[in-house]
């Protein structure tokens, strides 16, 4: 993790859709592969992931964002400087 932990959480990476209730994020270390819903990559067992969760009418949803496409989210939206800056 290259950036404190809350910068992960309030990343604002996806835009909140309105009809999931109960949204909650936080980064997770994963008891099982997962799939990045960005870049598709396998989360391995024991890695970290932003993971986002909530409830719609259909019922319970998930979704699991590999740390370095958050990290990438962040450098590319300004909200952190790089060396490139």
């Amino acid at each position: 993790m290259k950036y404190d932990k809350d910068l992960y959480i309030d990343s604002g990476i996806y835009g909140l859709d309105e009809d999931i209730r109960d949204y909650k994020e936080k980064v997770v270390k994963c008891r099982k592969p997962h799939k990045c819903v960005s870049c598709e990559r396998e989360i391995k067992q024991g890695e970290q992931a932003l993971c986002e969760s909530g409830f719609t009418d259909d019922g319970a949803v998930s979704a699991y964002t590999c740390l370095e496409c958050v990290e990438e989210w962040l450098e590319e939206s300004g909200q952190v400087e790089t060396d490139e800056d």
